[in-house]
């Protein structure tokens, strides 16, 4: 059993809650089933209505007995429902925004890179829901995509906001960002299951990424994805280092190296048109 030591204040009040409710309950339906059968007991008795009228009165206590106890535990459920429904939605907002506050955290690294996360969560959920994945899986795509940066906030700014090339050293230091990133995820219950998909976003489909080197379908599907997302955007936006380019020269440039760079079945996937002009009406929508 659970101390209620333990417990959040919110999460005592709720418990104290569901107790009262159902001690009410409980109550009504001890009372109600209590008089229907001292009642049918008595007339049964008084009126002589077993033997005036047979087995019939019984079997009519009987059923009121079942529709009444039904109906009570329906209303029990329901309850229920509406309260689990409630606290579902309660951990979803919560978990959203911690979510959203990781991100806002990684754009005060970088101005150039403000809002980055939410765009590349926004384009990765476009492709994947376009791929047909379920809708769970869409949903871990898209946090994952909004967390992809994370390891971010271990790199010195001086290297995020450099406007020349970076050099071989400082390049090393930022290319450390994505397993930072899925050590940070791994240590937090919650978010560990996107550990693996940001670890690899910066991998190549040829195997020439970081940092493990994988390639093909050993690239986790969410990473392939990630990466795609990721790209458009890097190349749709004002970076530091260079100003951004048109949203079909970034498709192009997403589409040369499909095959090496990128997975060439996702690459496919948004040269599509119904696809393509959702990712350029997404841009359009979001800072």
């Amino acid at each position: 059993m659970i101390s209620a030591a333990i417990l959040f204040d919110h999460d005592r009040q709720i418990l104290q809650r569901l107790e009262r409710r159902d001690r009410n309950m409980l109550l009504l339906y001890l009372i109600s089933g209590t008089v229907i059968v001292v009642v049918g007991e008595a007339a049964a008795f008084y009126l002589d209505m077993a033997d005036r009228f047979g087995f019939m009165p019984l079997l009519v206590r009987g059923i009121v007995i079942l529709l009444l106890s039904t109906a009570l535990w329906a209303a029990l459920l329901r309850a229920n429902r509406r309260l689990v429904t409630g606290l579902m939605n309660e951990k979803r907002q919560g978990y959203e925004s911690v979510l959203l506050a990781y991100d806002s955290a990684i754009a005060l690294k970088d101005a150039y890179t403000g809002g980055h996360g939410r765009r590349v969560a926004r384009y990765s959920r476009l492709i994947a829901e376009a791929m047909g994945l379920p809708e769970a899986e869409v949903d871990a795509v898209s946090e994952a995509a909004l967390l992809h940066d994370l390891g971010k906030i271990g790199i010195p700014d001086r290297f995020l906001t450099k406007t020349s090339r970076l050099t071989i050293e400082e390049f090393a230091e930022v290319q450390k960002h994505p397993a930072a990133a899925a050590d940070i995820l791994h240590a937090i219950p919650s978010l560990r299951r996107h550990a693996m998909a940001v670890r690899h976003h910066h991998e190549r489909f040829n195997g020439s990424g970081y940092p493990d080197g994988l390639r093909g379908t050993d690239i986790p599907l969410a990473a392939r994805i990630i990466a795609v997302a990721d790209a458009f955007d890097a190349l749709s936006s004002n970076r530091s280092y260079r100003r951004a380019t048109t949203l079909n020269k970034a498709l192009d440039e997403i589409s040369q190296v499909a095959g090496s760079h990128f997975d060439p079945e996702i690459v496919a996937v948004i040269r599509q048109n119904p696809v393509r002009e959702a990712l350029f009406a997404a841009h359009g929508e979001m800072p």
